[in-house]
Protein backbone atom coordinates (compact mmCIF):
# COMPACT_ATOMS: atom_id res chain seq x y z
CA UNK A 1 0.00 0.00 0.00
CA UNK A 2 1.23 3.52 -0.78
CA UNK A 3 1.62 6.31 1.26
CA UNK A 4 -0.52 8.45 -0.77
CA UNK A 5 -3.42 5.51 -0.47
CA UNK A 6 -2.76 5.10 3.37
CA UNK A 7 -3.44 8.63 3.59
CA UNK A 8 -6.27 8.67 1.37
CA UNK A 9 -7.83 5.46 3.46
CA UNK A 10 -6.87 7.58 6.88
CA UNK A 11 -9.04 11.07 5.59
CA UNK A 12 -11.82 8.62 4.51
CA UNK A 13 -12.24 6.95 8.06
CA UNK A 14 -11.30 9.79 9.66
CA UNK A 15 -14.43 11.61 7.82
CA UNK A 16 -16.63 8.67 8.38
CA UNK A 17 -16.10 8.69 12.30
CA UNK A 18 -16.52 12.60 12.64
CA UNK A 19 -19.90 12.12 10.77
CA UNK A 20 -20.69 9.73 13.11
CA UNK A 21 -19.67 11.80 16.08
CA UNK A 22 -21.89 14.67 14.22
CA UNK A 23 -24.73 12.56 13.84
CA UNK A 24 -24.65 11.10 17.43
CA UNK A 25 -24.16 14.44 18.92
CA UNK A 26 -27.35 15.71 16.80
CA UNK A 27 -29.66 12.60 18.53
CA UNK A 28 -28.47 13.47 21.90
CA UNK A 29 -29.31 16.88 21.35
CA UNK A 30 -32.85 16.31 20.49
CA UNK A 31 -33.14 13.40 22.98
CA UNK A 32 -32.14 16.29 25.93
CA UNK A 33 -34.13 18.98 24.51
CA UNK A 34 -36.79 17.91 22.77
CA UNK A 35 -37.70 17.85 18.51
CA UNK A 36 -39.21 21.60 18.82
CA UNK A 37 -35.91 23.17 20.27
CA UNK A 38 -34.06 22.23 17.16
CA UNK A 39 -30.88 21.87 16.52
CA UNK A 40 -27.99 23.93 17.34
CA UNK A 41 -25.56 23.33 15.17
CA UNK A 42 -22.92 25.25 16.99
CA UNK A 43 -23.68 23.26 20.10
CA UNK A 44 -23.98 20.21 17.65
CA UNK A 45 -20.31 21.09 16.43
CA UNK A 46 -18.82 21.71 19.99
CA UNK A 47 -20.14 18.52 21.32
CA UNK A 48 -18.45 16.39 18.72
CA UNK A 49 -15.30 18.55 18.77
CA UNK A 50 -14.78 19.65 15.32
CA UNK A 51 -15.65 23.21 13.57
CA UNK A 52 -19.09 24.12 12.59
CA UNK A 53 -17.91 24.48 9.15
CA UNK A 54 -17.18 20.57 9.02
CA UNK A 55 -21.57 19.83 9.58
CA UNK A 56 -22.09 22.32 6.03
CA UNK A 57 -18.77 20.26 4.50
CA UNK A 58 -20.31 16.97 5.16
CA UNK A 59 -24.02 17.71 5.27
CA UNK A 60 -24.25 21.01 3.46
CA UNK A 61 -27.31 22.16 5.67
CA UNK A 62 -28.86 21.25 9.23
CA UNK A 63 -31.44 19.50 7.31
CA UNK A 64 -29.32 17.40 5.27
CA UNK A 65 -27.62 16.55 9.02
CA UNK A 66 -31.15 16.30 9.95
CA UNK A 67 -32.21 13.42 7.49
CA UNK A 68 -28.50 11.41 8.41
CA UNK A 69 -30.02 11.01 11.51
CA UNK A 70 -33.32 10.06 11.15
CA UNK A 71 -31.69 7.51 8.03
CA UNK A 72 -29.44 6.20 10.63
CA UNK A 73 -31.79 5.75 13.65
CA UNK A 74 -33.96 4.12 11.80
CA UNK A 75 -31.81 1.73 10.35
CA UNK A 76 -31.12 1.06 13.34
CA UNK A 77 -34.25 0.52 15.01
CA UNK A 78 -35.72 -1.87 11.72
CA UNK A 79 -32.60 -3.92 12.38
CA UNK A 80 -33.48 -4.80 15.92
CA UNK A 81 -36.82 -4.98 14.83
CA UNK A 82 -35.79 -7.80 12.44
CA UNK A 83 -35.17 -10.62 13.95
CA UNK A 84 -37.58 -10.68 16.73
CA UNK A 85 -40.63 -10.13 14.22
CA UNK A 86 -39.58 -13.02 12.51
CA UNK A 87 -42.34 -15.84 11.88
CA UNK A 88 -44.75 -13.70 13.91
CA UNK A 89 -48.15 -13.51 12.86
CA UNK A 90 -49.39 -9.86 11.10
CA UNK A 91 -51.52 -9.37 14.18
CA UNK A 92 -48.29 -9.57 16.46
CA UNK A 93 -45.78 -8.32 13.94
CA UNK A 94 -48.27 -5.16 14.15
CA UNK A 95 -48.55 -4.92 17.91
CA UNK A 96 -44.94 -5.85 18.47
CA UNK A 97 -43.97 -2.88 15.98
CA UNK A 98 -46.89 -0.61 17.55
CA UNK A 99 -45.24 -1.05 20.74
CA UNK A 100 -41.46 -0.58 20.17
CA UNK A 101 -40.08 2.29 22.19
CA UNK A 102 -37.40 2.45 19.75
CA UNK A 103 -40.15 4.01 17.10
CA UNK A 104 -40.45 6.88 18.90
CA UNK A 105 -37.31 9.13 18.28
CA UNK A 106 -37.96 8.65 14.80
CA UNK A 107 -41.61 9.58 14.02
CA UNK A 108 -40.18 12.98 16.38
CA UNK A 109 -37.64 13.19 13.93
CA UNK A 110 -39.57 13.17 10.80
CA UNK A 111 -41.93 15.24 12.02
CA UNK A 112 -39.15 17.69 12.74
CA UNK A 113 -38.51 17.76 9.58
CA UNK A 114 -41.89 18.47 8.19
CA UNK A 115 -42.57 21.18 10.53
CA UNK A 116 -39.15 22.60 9.45
CA UNK A 117 -40.36 22.62 5.65
CA UNK A 118 -39.13 19.78 4.16
CA UNK A 119 -41.23 18.61 1.43
CA UNK A 120 -38.67 15.66 0.70
CA UNK A 121 -39.57 13.56 4.31
CA UNK A 122 -40.41 9.94 3.68
CA UNK A 123 -43.08 8.79 6.28
CA UNK A 124 -42.85 5.58 4.94
CA UNK A 125 -38.97 4.27 5.05
CA UNK A 126 -39.28 0.46 3.10
CA UNK A 127 -42.85 1.23 2.15
CA UNK A 128 -42.49 -1.43 -0.47
CA UNK A 129 -41.03 -4.41 1.84
CA UNK A 130 -44.08 -3.05 4.50
CA UNK A 131 -46.71 -4.23 1.22
CA UNK A 132 -44.95 -7.30 0.15
CA UNK A 133 -45.33 -8.09 4.11
CA UNK A 134 -48.91 -7.43 3.80
CA UNK A 135 -49.32 -9.30 0.69
CA UNK A 136 -47.81 -12.23 2.44
CA UNK A 137 -50.10 -11.59 5.00
CA UNK A 138 -53.24 -12.19 2.76
CA UNK A 139 -51.71 -15.55 1.23
CA UNK A 140 -51.44 -16.95 4.97
CA UNK A 141 -55.20 -15.91 5.54
CA UNK A 142 -54.65 -13.18 7.86
CA UNK A 143 -55.65 -10.32 6.16
CA UNK A 144 -59.04 -10.62 3.50
CA UNK A 145 -57.78 -10.43 -0.13
CA UNK A 146 -60.46 -7.47 -0.58
CA UNK A 147 -58.73 -5.42 1.66
CA UNK A 148 -56.84 -2.14 0.19
CA UNK A 149 -52.74 -3.09 1.44
CA UNK A 150 -52.24 0.40 0.23
CA UNK A 151 -54.18 2.02 1.91
CA UNK A 152 -53.93 -0.22 5.24
CA UNK A 153 -50.08 0.45 5.25
CA UNK A 154 -50.96 4.27 4.80
CA UNK A 155 -53.35 3.55 7.87
CA UNK A 156 -51.01 1.35 10.39
CA UNK A 157 -48.01 3.66 9.80
CA UNK A 158 -50.31 7.04 10.84
CA UNK A 159 -51.54 5.15 13.31
CA UNK A 160 -47.90 3.98 14.78
CA UNK A 161 -46.32 7.41 13.78
CA UNK A 162 -49.30 9.71 15.32
CA UNK A 163 -49.86 7.71 18.46
CA UNK A 164 -46.05 8.17 19.17
CA UNK A 165 -45.93 11.46 18.88
CA UNK A 166 -48.67 12.54 21.27
CA UNK A 167 -48.77 8.84 23.45
CA UNK A 168 -47.95 11.02 26.54
CA UNK A 169 -49.94 14.07 25.96
CA UNK A 170 -52.85 12.03 25.55
CA UNK A 171 -51.88 9.84 28.59
CA UNK A 172 -52.24 13.06 30.80
CA UNK A 173 -54.88 14.20 29.43
CA UNK A 174 -56.61 11.14 30.54
CA UNK A 175 -55.41 10.99 33.71
CA UNK A 176 -53.14 7.54 33.42
CA UNK A 177 -49.45 7.05 32.37
CA UNK A 178 -48.27 5.86 29.06
CA UNK A 179 -47.85 2.12 29.96
CA UNK A 180 -51.29 2.07 31.41
CA UNK A 181 -52.37 4.20 27.48
CA UNK A 182 -50.38 1.75 25.48
CA UNK A 183 -51.67 -1.56 27.08
CA UNK A 184 -55.39 -0.16 26.28
CA UNK A 185 -54.77 1.51 22.83
CA UNK A 186 -52.94 -1.95 21.90
CA UNK A 187 -56.05 -3.90 22.98
CA UNK A 188 -57.40 -1.72 20.50
CA UNK A 189 -55.25 -2.00 17.71
CA UNK A 190 -55.75 -5.83 18.25
CA UNK A 191 -59.53 -5.90 17.55
CA UNK A 192 -58.71 -3.90 14.50
CA UNK A 193 -56.01 -5.85 13.39
CA UNK A 194 -57.62 -9.25 13.83
CA UNK A 195 -60.88 -7.99 12.24
CA UNK A 196 -58.63 -7.74 8.93
CA UNK A 197 -59.30 -11.58 8.18
CA UNK A 198 -62.75 -10.62 7.65
CA UNK A 199 -63.79 -8.79 4.11
CA UNK A 200 -64.30 -5.61 4.67
CA UNK A 201 -67.79 -4.13 5.23
CA UNK A 202 -70.09 -3.42 2.52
Amino acid sequence: MTARTKARAKTKRSRAETERRLIDVALDLIRRNGVLAGLNLREVADGAGVNRGNIYHYFGSRRELLRAAINRRFEAVVDSLVDDLRGASFVERRLRTFRSPNEIQDSHLRALLVIDGDETVDPMPRYEGALSLLRQDVIDGDIDRAHDLEALQVALTALRRGYRLFREPCANRIGTDVDDLDERVAAIVRAWLEAMAAPPAA
